[in-house]
């Protein structure tokens, strides 16, 4: 066997270095998250969004992957609904089932799991653009800093919710691949790994993010097909084969969103909610959630923002006017200013024509309703400029420039002081607004100093840019995470609480006879208590319902009815007729409500309705006998009269439904459960169609004799979709190995 000859020294202390530099990120982005990490005290989860509503989502998520279940329909909310198809509970994400297969704390998915969760996506984001400012010749110290920039700034920094982050962490990825394609580095195989990372960017939960991302990259394959004003045959195949890997890539969650879209209602915040797929989101939802052109000025003051971040910092401007001054002849940079423009004027939504032209004229474009959620190209943008300006600023013919940079940071300090000081002075020396504007002097100051003394040094050193890399840190440290509540903030720490205050509601509903279900007074309760505990729920704390649910109007008296929610949750009865039967430490009680039907039922006559208005007359009609009588918008089989029907036995999973029956003739078994496009039935074993009764529920048609009646949901969106994009995930593991084995 021959021996494999040793390494270069000087090519093994590049490997070296090269492991160490990402532990060195790592460390970095761990240090940041010192409050979460390093001490009990605060958290990133007390907001409603976060602590009502993704938190649920990933515990129900947790505990089925527990119990070895990958929980496509979730039965706990509304009578059932398509997780997958939700698209933000972030099934389909393979980075979200690490998490969820962690160990459980009391049943419940462990918060501190999900704080080093939160810091392991920022790690990623830093991580990924430290590969890219390599791949474009960074040094290791300048890709640092891009990937602290992008990591621990901008718009990754600042969001809470975690399924839009995991959408934009990807976009180094995709542009380290688009620009090894226009270099020519084995084009077809970078487009498809190109087209990989985006698809897995529509894996991460939100369909925002990855809108303006494709849009993006669309604009930029667009431009290099006609760079030299004729059609390059070379570029389009290696877009094509891009575009196929996207979709494939991303379709077991796009397929299912598509699906779920159609047959759903969502509230998107304007005065005609909820809107339906076919509606267009209003332009003034897109107004109302832009960035304004005041809050520009946030870019430099730390704290001047309204909702989105737009904070990038004296030292990011100046080390990107660095790379602007020197690097602008690199194809790379050009193509990031004009991404990092395009992300900054689409952010602004309604002072951008541009972008109502796009509203205007592009499929799904409305979908994305928050047009700020751009800016998180433009920080993208920044953070790779910024490692080349780190490398412009270690070159020593650049002695010159550094001078005349630090004397303008030097003269915008001065001026900011005196600015403040007049303010200051106007107000009777008493300082108002956020003290944090002092830290520009400060950073003006103390970044002009570090310039001229590197301008004016014999020789280059690390000590200089690892003060400029502390220096950014502080800066960033003034904005991310900076408004975190701690524990003693008893104001602030109000969300989360009302998880734990449900307990002996949840406790005791648990020990009644199952299956139940309730309706929670979402004043009192105001998280997804279904997903919580485990327990069905009419309501819950969602961004949309299936229209069949919305349409029937369960939360009137005869929908309780229907949809046997035998008890509800509050600090007060919802209807007249509820008997209090339980009442805990917390002032919750459960209510009892009389005169609902069993989860499960036959009927043997039915009525076609024309409408949505239809149905609702029926179901309120107190003399339409709901428990003999059926509604739907379609005619449904015809069925024999009479009485005496038997359900033996029910049970009901995750994703499925069985149930034994006894009929005396033939009729409809109705399961108290969402009808949804994808669920399949059989009777003894043959398959039946399900039907879709009282226009929500579903139903399935049953001969006389004993019968048993299974159901399976299997959407063929899901089917198909995870099908896709594991072909995709092979064919890109695929094409990075096979070279790698011939060289």
């Amino acid at each position: 066997m021959t021996p494999v000859p040793d390494l270069p020294v000087d090519r093994q202390a590049s490997r070296w270095r090269g492991a160490i530099a990402p532990l060195v990120l790592l460390a970095i982005v761990i240090g940041f998250f010192w409050k979460l990490l390093l001490t009990n005290q605060y958290s990133w989860l007390e907001s409603p969004d976060l602590a009502y509503q993704v938190v649920p989502w990933f515990n129900y998520q947790a505990v089925q992957f527990h119990q070895h279940v990958f929980p496509i329909w979730d039965p706990y909310q509304f009578a059932g609904q398509s997780l997958i198809g939700q698209d933000q509970p972030g099934l389909t994400y393979p980075f979200n089932w690490i998490l969820f297969l962690l160990p459980l704390k009391n049943g419940h998915i462990a918060v501190r799991y999900l704080n080093w969760y939160y810091m392991s996506i920022h790690y990623l984001a830093a991580l990924f653009c430290y590969w890219l400012c390599r791949d474009l010749g960074r040094s290791r110290l300048a890709a640092i800093i891009g990937g602290v920039s992008f990591g621990l700034g901008g718009y990754v920094a600042n969001i809470d919710w975690p399924q839009m982050i995991n959408g934009a962490i990807w976009t180094p990825l995709v542009f380290l691949f688009l620009f090894r394609t226009l270099r020519g580095m084995r084009p077809r195989v970078s487009a498809a790994l190109s087209g990989l990372f985006l698809g897995v960017s529509w894996l991460s939960g939100h369909h925002q993010v990855p809108i303006f991302l494709t849009l993006t990259t669309t604009g930029v394959w667009l431009y290099f097909i006609w760079e030299r004003g004729r059609l390059s045959r070379q570029i389009l195949l290696a877009a094509a084969v891009f575009l196929t890997f996207l979709i494939f890539a991303g379709a077991f969650q796009m397929w299912p969103t598509f699906e779920y879209g159609h047959h759903s209602v969502r509230w998107v915040g304007s005065q005609h909610d909820p809107v339906s797929w076919n509606q267009p989101v209003p332009y003034m939802v897109h107004r109302e959630y832009s960035l304004s052109p005041r809050y520009l000025l946030g870019m430099v003051i730390p704290g001047y923002q309204d909702g989105g971040v737009v904070f990038v910092g004296i030292v990011a401007f100046a080390l990107s006017g660095l790379a602007l001054a020197r690097c602008w002849g690199t194809k790379p940079v050009r193509v990031l200013v004009a991404v990092g423009m395009a992300g900054l004027f689409l952010a602004l939504g309604s002072n951008d024509l541009f972008q109502g032209i796009l509203y205007s004229v592009l499929p799904v474009f409305d979908k994305a309703r928050t047009p700020a959620t751009a800016i998180f190209l433009f920080h993208f943008a920044i953070a790779v400029l910024i490692g080349f300006g780190m490398d412009v600023l270690r070159q020593p013919s650049n002695a010159r420039l550094l001078r005349r940079l630090a004397l303008i940071l030097l003269a915008s300090g001065i001026v900011t002081f005196f600015i403040e000081f007049g303010v200051f002075l106007s107000h009777d020396q008493k300082w108002i607004g956020d003290d944090r504007v002092m830290l520009i002097v400060i950073a003006s100051f103390a970044l002009a100093g570090l310039l001229y003394r590197e301008s004016t040094a014999d020789s280059k050193h690390r000590g200089i840019p690892l003060l400029i890399v502390a220096l950014y840190l502080l800066e960033l440290g003034n904005v991310a995470l900076y408004y975190l509540p701690h524990r003693d903030e008893t104001n602030r720490n109000i969300y989360l609480s009302h998880l734990e205050e449900t307990k002996q509601v949840a406790d005791f509903l648990r020990h009644q006879p199952q299956p139940l279900r309730v309706w929670t007074n979402m004043d009192d309760v105001p998280f997804n208590f279904g997903d919580w505990y485990g327990i069905d729920t009419l309501d819950g704390f969602v961004p949309s319902v299936p229209a069949n649910f919305y349409e029937i109007e369960a939360h009137t008296l005869r929908g309780r009815k229907l949809f046997g929610a035998r008890y509800s949750v509050g600090r007060k009865p919802l209807f007249a007729d509820q008997k209090e039967i339980f009442h805990d430490s917390n002032g919750l009680s459960v209510y009892e409500n009389p005169d609902v039907l069993p989860r499960t039922w036959t009927v043997h006559n039915a009525v076609k309705v024309k409408n949505a208005a239809d149905a609702r007359g029926h179901l309120q009609d107190v003399n339409f006998d709901l428990a003999n009588r059926t509604f739907a918008y379609t005619a449904l089989p015809p069925m024999d009269q009479c009485n005496g029907d038997e359900v033996r036995s029910s049970s009901r999973g995750i994703n499925w439904f069985s149930a034994v029956v006894s009929m005396k003739c033939k009729g409809m078994l109705v399961m108290s459960e969402n009808y949804a496009p994808g669920w399949t039935a059989q009777v003894d074993g043959i398959d039946t169609p399900v039907y879709e009764t009282y226009t929500s529920l579903r139903g399935v048609m049953v001969g006389p004799g004993a019968h048993t009646v299974e159901m399976r949901y299997r959407p063929l969106s899901v089917i198909a979709g995870a099908a896709a994009t594991f072909i995709a995930f092979i064919a890109g593991a695929i094409l990075c190995l096979i070279p790698a084995h011939n060289r």
